[in-house]
């Protein structure tokens, strides 16, 4: 095998060399730039491979890119993923329709969350979905109660739900025969309630826990709650 040791190799007209049969490189080839005819894109049609690659600007492929591991993915299209998307952190925020095909597997286990208070309803009766659907008081009622529902402290039910949007909040409270709630507020205004069963509550459980559920439905936004909710309730007791 020969060598050719040379410091520079340009053609007569003091240009680029040509290599019309190709150049095969066993090496490391480093270049400042890779064109192809007349100063165009580069062409790999063999493809190209490497171990580690940086790119300063953006990159645009045409066919399918397939790759292990990524950690960030900002795309304009869709994102295909073979055989599954794993989250590790910071949880999944999807701003538009999430369409599956085939079901959605939670693990195996679809939970909801649930704000516990070690008080009664009547003492605490603004009810923050944000921190839950379903809402348990652990201490015995002694009385009625109004609760009111809402988003949070600052920010009112109706400013996150949209006309067409339904939801549903349990109370659940320990019983007592006394205590038990015939009406709601939502976003402190009050509301005409449609009870299962034709009539609101008129009393509570002996013992146990009784249950108040509510299915919220918005259907208007004229900023008065009894004309933007449709509220259907039902009172449940267990003993």
């Amino acid at each position: 095998m020969s060598q050719l040791l040379v410091d520079d190799i340009i053609n007569r007209s003091e240009g680029s060399v040509g290599f019309s049969k190709g150049l095969v490189v066993t090496g490391i080839a480093t270049a400042t730039d890779f064109s192809g005819a007349s100063g165009g894109a580069a062409d790999f049609p063999n493809g190209l491979t490497g171990t580690a690659a940086t790119f300063s600007g953006n990159v645009s492929i045409g066919g399918t890119l397939t790759y292990e591991d990524v950690t960030n993915i900002d795309s304009v299209g869709i994102v295909t993923a073979r055989t599954g998307i794993k989250v590790l952190a910071g949880g999944a925020n999807v701003t538009g329709v999430g369409t599956f095909a085939t079901g959605v597997n939670l693990e195996d286990l679809l939970k909801e969350e649930t704000k516990i208070t070690s008080d009664t309803l009547s003492n605490n009766p603004n009810i923050d979905v944000e921190s839950g659907m379903v809402h348990y008081f652990t201490t015995q009622e002694t009385t009625t109660a109004t609760p009111n529902i809402r988003y949070n402290g600052s920010t009112s039910l109706t400013s996150k739900m949209a006309v067409g949007d339904t939801i549903s909040v349990t109370l659940i409270t320990t019983a007592a025969a006394a205590a038990f709630s015939a009406n709601i507020t939502i976003d402190g205004g009050s509301v005409t309630e449609s009870w299962i069963g034709g009539s609101a509550p008129s009393d509570g459980g002996s013992s146990g826990v009784d249950i108040h559920a509510f299915t919220i439905i918005k259907k208007a936004a004229t900023g008065t709650p009894n004309s933007d909710f449709t509220v259907i309730g039902n009172q449940s007791k267990t003993s």
